[in-house]
């Protein structure tokens, strides 16, 4: 079985975690803190025998999974109890199930796999709770199920795998302006002076540590909807980051479609950019345009994101918070009679109001 990494209180012994606000390994039973390498020494070492045993693992686990599901999970032996943790392939920290003992995979990060780097959460769990109770007050078509706050408690902090992408997007338009001059006259017919001018540009655009998810697990569309994230609080990946929260590990199937989605965004901000800067015209026609990236480089990366999932009619709704900066998304479904009843609302005021204007102008 694949072996794992957990963080004991080099004081009492205790399973340490990772404190959001301190930035520190903390031992939840006498208070000790450690930076979140210092317990990092023996990592290289696992990591290769890890990612021996991590490839047979499957081998030694049978259970009541059919031989598709386990080619996709994997099992490993908790270090406190004993216990069978059985987790997805990708998956690189979670908990004992039995003994709630934090513990991070770190065969996965094997072969390669290691990332480069870790924003660390910043957003504690009561702070993401907050949050999320803000956001909520104000969806209110939203069903009380959500309002409720029934599962706040289960909210969960992910690290998520990203590409960070840099590179030069470059953007050339061409098309036409046209600039409003004078205006007149005449017994019959009303005049516009109008002049056409030929537009025809080009911008280069230097872009960043773009973030570019690497996983299929959520989506990208909510995960574009929280950034920015701040680069410049990557530090150099060390386990005990990942102390205390789930993670996930990349793709290796998903790499090709998340460059590929990187270079596109990396276009259209190009041209979303040059086009936006074309605006000494009254009106503007582009007729073509073309775009390319050039210098591509990306960095692998774990990036911190507080999930909170309710089911509601019969599907999984998520609202998703960035775990650096607070920002938050999700999509809701909406209360049908709430729906109806704000309709009705809306349906009185505007009748209200026409017949109060109604009976302004009778008098």
């Amino acid at each position: 079985m694949a072996n794992l990494k957990e963080y004991e209180c080099p004081a009492c012994g205790g399973m340490m975690e990772f404190d959001v606000a301190t930035q520190k390994l903390r031992c939840p039973y006498c208070a000790t803190e450690v930076a979140a390498d210092a317990l990092e020494s023996e990592d290289t070492a696992q990591d290769a025998q890890s990612g021996n045993s991590a490839a047979n693992s499957e081998a030694a686990f049978s259970g009541n999974y059919s031989q598709e599901e386990l080619e996709h999970l994997k099992v490993y032996s908790c270090q406190s109890c004993g216990a069978e943790i059985v987790v997805d392939e990708n998956t690189a920290a979670s908990k004992c199930p039995y003994c709630g003992n934090n513990v991070v995979m770190t065969g996965q990060f094997a072969g390669g796999k290691k990332p480069d780097g870790v924003i660390p959460f910043k957003i504690t769990k009561e702070q993401a709770q907050n949050i999320y109770k803000d956001h909520i007050k104000t969806r209110w078509l939203a069903p009380k199920i959500f309002k409720d706050n029934r599962k706040i408690e289960e909210i969960k902090g992910v690290y998520v795998p990203f590409y960070l992408v840099s590179g030069t997007a470059y953007s050339h338009v061409q098309g036409t302006g046209h600039v409003l001059g004078r205006t007149w006259s005449d017994s019959k017919y009303r005049y516009q002076e109008t002049q056409e001018y030929e537009i025809n540009r080009d911008m280069s655009l230097p872009v960043n540590d773009l973030p570019s998810l690497c996983t299929d697990k959520t989506s990208s569309v909510l995960m574009e909807s929280i950034e920015p994230f701040d680069s410049t609080g990557i530090k150099p990946y060390a386990g005990g980051f990942l102390a205390g929260f789930s993670a996930e590990t990349y793709k290796e199937s998903y790499v090709q479609q998340c460059l590929k989605k990187a270079e596109e965004r990396m276009e259209a901000s190009a041209y979303n950019a040059l086009t936006s800067s074309i605006n000494e015209y009254s009106s503007t026609s582009i007729s073509s345009h073309a775009e390319k990236v050039s210098g591509l480089v990306h960095k692998y990366c774990l990036l911190p994101v507080w999930f909170f999932t309710e089911r509601y009619d019969n599907k999984a709704w998520n609202v998703v918070i960035n775990g650096q900066t607070g920002k938050v998304a999700g999509v809701l479904p909406e209360d049908k009679k709430k729906f109806w009843m704000s309709v009705l609302i809306k349906a009185l005021i505007i009748g209200a109001v026409a017949y109060a204007v109604k009976l302004v102008l009778k008098f």
